[in-house]
C-alpha cells in the first residue's frame, strides 16, 4: 500500500505541473481579462502573485517530487524504507502547504487581497474565469494530490510505524 500512495502521488506531481503549463497561458489571459471586466487593472495580479502560468521552474521542482517519490516507492519495494522516513514528512509539511494553497485558491487569494485593502474584486469570478480554461478533470486532480500530500503521507508513514 505504501509503494502504491507514493507512485500514484508521484503521478499527481508529474500530471498537474504539465497541465498547468499547457493550459495556465489561457488561464491567466482569461484571469486578465475579468480583472479588466471588473474595472481594474492586470496589474493588481502580479502585485499580489496571482499568476495562473506554471514556470519552467515550478514544473522542474514538481518533476523533480515526482521522480523522488517513484526512487522512494522503488525503494521500498525492496524494503528499505530509511529515505521515506526522512522525506515524506518534508512533503507533508512543504507540500500540505502549498497543496492547500492551491485547493483553497479562492479564500486565500480573497484574504490577500483584503490585506492590502484591495476589497472590490470579484474573486469568485476571477479564478472562476481561469479554471473553465483547465480541463473539467483538472480540479479533481488538485484536490487529490493535496489529499495524498496530505492524508496519503501521514498514511504512509503510519503504515510503515506498523509494518
Amino acid at each position: 500500500m505504501v509503494v502504491a500512495l507514493q507512485f500514484l502521488l508521484a503521478l499527481t506531481y508529474l500530471i498537474v505541473p504539465l497541465v498547468g503549463h499547457r493550459y495556465g497561458t489561457a488561464a491567466q489571459q482569461a484571469a486578465d481579462a475579468e480583472i479588466r471586466r471588473q474595472g481594474h487593472d492586470p496589474a493588481v495580479l502580479v502585485k499580489h502573485g496571482l499568476d495562473f502560468t506554471a514556470s519552467t521552474a515550478s514544473v522542474v521542482v514538481s518533476v523533480a517530487i515526482a521522480v523522488g517519490l517513484a526512487t522512494l516507492a522503488v525503494l521500498n519495494l525492496g524494503d528499505q524504507p530509511l529515505l521515506t522516513w526522512v522525506l515524506q514528512p518534508v512533503l507533508l509539511i512543504a507540500g500540505g502547504f502549498i497543496t492547500t494553497a492551491q485547493v483553497f485558491v479562492v479564500r486565500y487569494v480573497e484574504a490577500a487581497l483584503r490585506k492590502s485593502g484591495t476589497t472590490d474584486i470579484d474573486t469568485k469570478a476571477l479564478i472562476g474565469a481561469a479554471e473553465v480554461v483547465f480541463p473539467g478533470w483538472f480540479r479533481p486532480l488538485v484536490v487529490t494530490r493535496f489529499l495524498l500530500t496530505t492524508a496519503g503521507s501521514l498514511a504512509i508513514l503510519l503504515l510503515l510505524a506498523v509494518s
